[in-house]
């Protein structure tokens, strides 16, 4: 089966695009509008185009690809943002609908987003409602699930919903749900496993790891998983997108991030932002290669959806 091609939107550092070439896919577009972001994209993709601002983007310009993914602003959504949430009306996290119209358009066969939890209960849920109506309306059958990256081989925690859309069919439950149940590794820092005994992520079982993050910027340490403070389990809380507080270390590590990162002081800034805001690789190559054994389950056709009109989320179906 040939390599399923990706058109990659609100790219980022390119978190969605490396997952997914790790699960053996193409990369044929990218949209992004932060500049340093920029950078970082056409340092690992040099040969792709990359569109600035996806208010500019016409449906035409879009090559064609099976999977479209992005994971659209989350500021208007996040909880981290509270008194402040707009939801899909604020400025930012509203880039939905023009990333929704494009899909109406081109009618990809697959559709990836990820976002904050904070998506699922956003204007007391309307938004997502909207959101899951708005897809529905595009023709796709829905899925959803909030994944914790901990469990992926990552040290971190870093709670995310993903939603999978499947144009006109409902196979996007097949690729975040098995009958045979899917099997999460216990604790932070191990591969995941699957039902099969595949490993999903590699393992990282160290104890030396440990962070430092600062409780000045608006979170207690008693906060849960996106609390601020200091621990020493081999896991760190959620890295945030507001500078450079952040640090993962290990106890054998110089004591100064910046030397041990090489990073120019003038950089960490822009790095730290870019590192809060995207996506845990480990858990889009899951998502990659999930879609890709559905895709070979079925080969190239799909099932239409025929008198009925659902949408599935965990076993919710209206």
């Amino acid at each position: 089966m040939a390599s399923l091609r990706v058109a990659s939107f609100f790219s980022g550092i390119g978190g969605f695009d490396l997952g997914l070439e790790k699960a053996g896919m193409e990369i044929v577009f990218q949209c992004e509008v932060n500049r340093f972001c920029q950078k970082v994209l056409k340092k690992n993709w040099p040969d792709l185009p990359i569109i600035s601002d996806i208010n500019n983007v016409n449906e035409e310009q879009v090559p064609d690809a099976e999977v479209w993914c992005g994971g659209f602003p989350c500021q208007d959504l996040s909880l981290a943002n509270q008194g402040k949430r707009k939801g899909l009306g604020g400025e930012r996290s509203g880039l939905f609908y023009k990333y929704a119209n494009l899909i109406s358009k081109k009618h990809p066969k697959w559709v990836l987003i990820e976002n904050v939890p904070g998506l699922l209960n956003s204007n007391n849920g309307e938004d997502f409602k909207t959101l899951l109506q708005r897809l529905d309306e595009c023709g796709y059958g829905v899925s959803w699930r909030v994944l914790d990256a901990k469990y992926f081989g990552t040290p971190q925690r870093r709670r995310r919903v993903y939603i999978v859309a499947s144009y006109r069919s409902f196979r996007c439950a097949e690729v975040l749900f098995d009958q045979e149940g899917i099997t999460f590794a216990h604790r932070q820092g191990l591969g995941q496993r699957e039902a099969n005994g595949n490993t999903i992520g590699e393992d990282n079982q160290e104890a030396s790891l440990y962070s430092i993050q600062h409780a000045s910027i608006g979170r207690k340490h008693t906060a849960g998983p996106q609390a601020k403070g200091y621990r020493n389990d081999g896991e760190t809380y959620t890295l945030d997108s507001r500078g450079n507080s952040d640090a993962v270390c290990k106890t054998n590590d110089a004591f100064r991030m910046r030397k041990v990162a090489g990073i120019s002081p003038g950089m960490d800034g822009n790095r730290y932002r870019a590192i809060g805001n995207a996506v845990a690789v480990p858990v889009i190559e899951w998502l990659g290669r999930r879609i890709s054994l559905v895709e070979k389950k079925y080969g190239l056709e799909c099932l239409d959806l025929v008198n009925s009109r659902c949408v599935a989320g965990g076993v919710v179906q209206i």
